[in-house]
């Protein structure tokens, strides 16, 4: 299915939403590549579903694989809910933010996407560094966790937990790196490949991390390419203060 065939087909999906729920929804919308015209053969078509609030139940996900051989994604949100969402910055921000700026109406009768777009840049224009720091300390803390983990896992000869660390750890150092420079991602790929090419955590950083996300390395060499990302994020965040640890258990009451 192509470009235009998906936005037919978000079409036909939106007059049926329309038709079943009438003016519980406040608008319906492309987002992800086929809104951002970068759509593949296998790409998923994700729909958000606006409404009038928390009350209106819409299915979830719709699949098509076997209709039109492509896989729908439909997430309902209701209006004031998804505004809140947009009017933050948080440890996930670098992964989420493409949903609230790269959207394509569908039907938008009032113009909210547009307003949803303009709450989330305001939000972000208006947060200062130190949003963006304690967002990055509280990934690196989780990397920190995912990487004893890789260590633990791979010592036993547990590979598929060792791998499956090792790709926790691998997004994790993502959001740290897209938090730190202010990047938001496309997606988990593009995260990947960005963080993969970036010096913003130091000269050591990107060689150690294209290592651990190597597919023909072992596991153990991996390993190590973790740990010595994990250093050079810990060497990034003493020096730019970004919160990673506490000196007692009274910091956090």
């Amino acid at each position: 299915m192509d470009h235009d065939e998906r936005l037919r087909l978000a079409a036909d999906l939106t007059e049926r939403l329309l038709d079943r729920h009438g003016a519980a929804i406040v608008a319906v919308g492309v987002h992800g590549p086929v809104a951002r015209g970068d759509d593949g053969e296998e790409s998923d078509l994700d729909l958000a579903v606006v409404t009038v609030g928390p009350e209106v139940e819409v299915a979830e996900r719709y699949l098509y694989l076997r209709e039109r051989g492509v896989v729908v994604d439909l997430g309902a949100i209701g209006a004031d809910a998804y505004l809140e969402e947009a009017s933050h910055t948080g440890p996930a921000w670098p992964l989420a933010a493409d949903q609230y700026v790269s959207h394509l109406a569908i039907h938008d009768p009032g113009g909210y996407f547009h307003k949803l777009k303009h709450v989330h840049e305001a939000a972000v224009e208006e947060a200062g560094a130190e949003v963006f720091a304690a967002a990055a300390g509280l990934d690196l803390v989780q990397l920190l966790s995912w990487e004893a983990k890789a260590r633990a896992a791979e010592l036993a000869g547990d590979l598929l937990t060792t791998q499956v660390a090792l790709k926790e750890a691998a997004v994790l150092a993502a959001l740290v790196v897209g938090l730190h420079t202010r990047t938001a991602y496309r997606n988990t790929s593009h995260a990947l490949h960005a963080t993969a090419a970036t010096d913003a955590a130091g000269p050591g950083f990107g060689p150690a991390y294209r290592r651990m996300l190597d597919p023909t390395a072992e596991p153990a060499v991996q390993v190590l390419a973790l740990g010595r990302a994990r250093d050079a994020l810990l060497a990034l965040a003493d020096r730019e203060a970004i919160p990673y640890q506490a000196a007692g258990l009274d910091a956090f009451l």
